[in-house]
């Protein structure tokens, strides 16, 4: 009764959040339910999460002084 019959051409302007399945406009950059940032559309609807540049940056520079640590504090010839 209160159900609305959406066609293929209405589910074409609208895409999905990736961790709340919101529906969201085509143009949106940013999910308003969870503020999860969002990218290109795929062949069922849903955003993509965009590359995450910082954390993998982040990740990697830690990691290398972690080695660096590990290297001075135990293998450094004295």
């Amino acid at each position: 009764m209160g159900k609305k019959n959406f066609g293929p051409g209405d589910l074409a302007q609208f895409k999905k959040c990736p961790e709340c399945f919101a529906r969201l406009p085509m143009n949106a950059t940013q999910c308003t339910s969870c503020g999860q940032k969002l990218g290109e559309v795929d062949q069922f609807g849903m955003a993509k999460k965009p590359f995450n540049w910082y954390g993998y940056g982040s990740a990697i520079i830690l990691w290398i002084l972690f080695a660096f640590f590990v290297w001075w504090a135990f293998l450094k010839v004295k």
